[in-house]
């Protein structure tokens, strides 16, 4: 009896060992395939990307390694090069990656990522082969802050020094169509495609905006302003920096400020300050796993006090990416030896 007993817990705990090893499996296979996560693994933190300004690129780990420095945590990372497709020209303005996000996008058959850098290059990519697909310079003094690839293709562009979101006809099977459409937006810093409305939601120095998109190879763009969300009115500060979507919450939008982070309800157009320590001043990316667990950057020179080996150059950079848990307690933090990260944000590919 005691043998069958044995037998039994034995078997129980290598299937439970394999099932486990399979999921992990298909976690990377999805990755590496450029594939779009399934609902039975995104149960489990998704892995987390960051922009990496020492080493210039695009940088994906696994927030489950604590040790970053370790092979196993990193899963991924890419920079445009001239094996990939990219001209001379394009490259000299891959300066300073600031943003990184992967779509789904079915008429091209997969997965595809957009990124900018502060040196003026936006670009849209194969993933995970990183091959180009679209690249322009809008320029260095224009300030490329954030990008979004839109359903249909095209892509969105936040122009911080230009006060405009622009929306490229990039979709077109024309090679680079820079055909665009431009909105007004006093420092805007972000935008994010809203699935939910079907607008594209942008963050400025004053508002949250929701814009409709038309057109293909000829963007259009207008604003749906009864949607415009007033920060300082609504409750929030000035400076709008990041926007992000709340996975558990299709009603919510998360933003970071100057003065704070915030959950912006788009119903009530009102701002709700973030739950406990994690309502910090200048956080530079902010976003939530399905767990409720957040993953946010807040500048090592904007800390008090400042960690060990802080960051200081640039001095919108941190070493460390933190995570708290979903009313707002410290968790832990990531970090890469050498690492200056802008921001850091949930991997995953739906909008």
């Amino acid at each position: 009896m005691k043998k069958t007993i044995l037998f039994l817990c034995t078997a129980i705990l290598l299937g439970a060992c394999t099932k486990d090893n399979k999921m992990a499996k298909s976690k990377d296979n999805n990755l590496l395939a450029g594939k779009a996560k399934t609902e039975s693994v995104a149960v489990a933190d998704d892995w987390v990307s960051v922009t990496n300004q020492a080493t210039g690129k695009i940088e994906i780990y696994d927030p489950a390694v604590a040790d970053w420095d370790s092979a196993t945590a990193l899963k991924w990372s890419w920079k445009p090069t001239a094996a990939e497709g990219y001209s001379s020209y394009a490259l000299t303005y891959w300066d300073v990656p600031n943003d990184f996000r992967v779509r789904t996008i079915s008429a091209w058959g997969g997965n595809w990522l957009v990124s900018c850098a502060s040196g003026g290059l936006v670009t849209i990519a194969s993933y995970p082969a990183g091959v180009k697909r679209w690249a322009y310079n809008v320029g260095a003094t224009v300030h490329p802050h954030s990008v979004e690839l839109l359903p249909n293709g095209n892509i969105a562009v936040a122009c911080t020094d230009q006060d405009s979101v622009k929306v490229f006809g990039s979709s077109s099977s024309a090679t680079d169509n820079i055909t665009h459409a431009s909105f007004h937006l006093v420092g805007a810093h972000s935008v994010l495609w809203d699935p939910n409305t079907s607008t594209l939601r942008a963050i400025g120095n004053d508002h949250i905006v929701a814009l409709t998109v038309g057109g293909t190879s000829s963007p259009t763009i207008s604003e749906n302003v009864a949607q415009r969300g007033y920060l300082v009115a609504g409750g929030a500060s000035v400076y709008g920096h990041d926007l992000s979507s709340d996975p558990n919450d299709p009603n919510i939008l998360w933003c970071s400020t100057n003065g704070g982070v915030y959950k912006f309800d788009k119903t009530t157009l009102k701002f709700t300050g973030a739950p406990g320590t994690l309502n910090k001043s200048f956080v530079k990316s902010i976003s939530i796993q399905h767990s409720g667990i957040s993953v946010s950057t807040r500048p090592d020179s904007e800390k008090s006090p400042m960690p060990a080996n802080p960051v200081l150059t640039p001095a919108w950079c941190t070493r460390l990416v933190d995570f708290y848990s979903a009313d707002g307690i410290f968790q832990y933090s990531r970090t890469v030896s050498g690492g200056k990260f802008y921001k850091a944000k949930v991997f995953k590919t739906p909008y």
